[in-house]
């Protein structure tokens, strides 16, 4: 998957979040994105998109990796297909500067959608990992640098973690409160 290169002080932020059947990208799928697109400068939420995807191959899933994702028949009898969830994303992701919280396992599944589907996704080629900016931004000492973590240490509420639509959020809040603490 390639990315474009354009100007990313101006060009909104994607902040994507995917819960998965598992960790391997070749192996498993993705089965709930959520998305949360802000303008630059400012953070402003332009939009917000979260949606199920439906799993073709639950023998391969891991359990443990559906129960954290709270994946069931039930909830997942609207989901969409692959191919659709990427047509969409395509067109939402365009000319955006991607970024999440530890975003690279989100990265490799995405890569794995586009080889899958043959949909190309078009956002900048470099992304951007919430978890490392805090890090560096704030200097932070403590064990724990997962999410519910650092949103606790910045007085985020972190409500439904590990469902996407959560996460994504939750990354862009987190992104907008080390934003503004490093302008003070």
């Amino acid at each position: 998957m390639k990315g474009k290169e354009f100007d990313t002080k101006n060009s909104p932020i994607c902040f994507v979040d995917l819960e998965m059947t598992g960790l391997e990208a070749q192996k498993h799928e993705i089965v709930e994105i959520g998305l949360v697109k802000a303008t630059q400068p400012g953070l402003k939420i332009i939009e917000t998109w979260d949606v199920k995807i439906r799993p073709e191959h639950l023998e391969t899933a891991d359990p443990k990796a559906l129960e954290i994702s709270g994946y069931n028949p039930e909830g997942w009898k609207n989901a969409i297909s692959l191919k659709e969830m990427m047509e969409i994303l395509t067109e939402k992701t365009k000319g955006t500067v991607l970024a999440g919280f530890v975003p690279f396992a989100d990265y490799s599944f995405l890569d794995a959608a586009v080889t899958k589907t043959g949909i190309p996704l078009d956002f900048h080629r470099r992304f951007l990992d919430i978890n490392s900016y805090a890090y560096a931004k704030l200097g932070y000492g403590w064990n724990d640098t997962g999410l519910s973590a650092l949103c606790k240490k910045l007085g985020i509420n972190l409500e439904n973690h590990h469902t996407a639509m959560a996460d994504a959020l939750a990354a862009y809040e987190v992104y907008k409160s080390v934003s503004r603490e490093t302008k003070k």
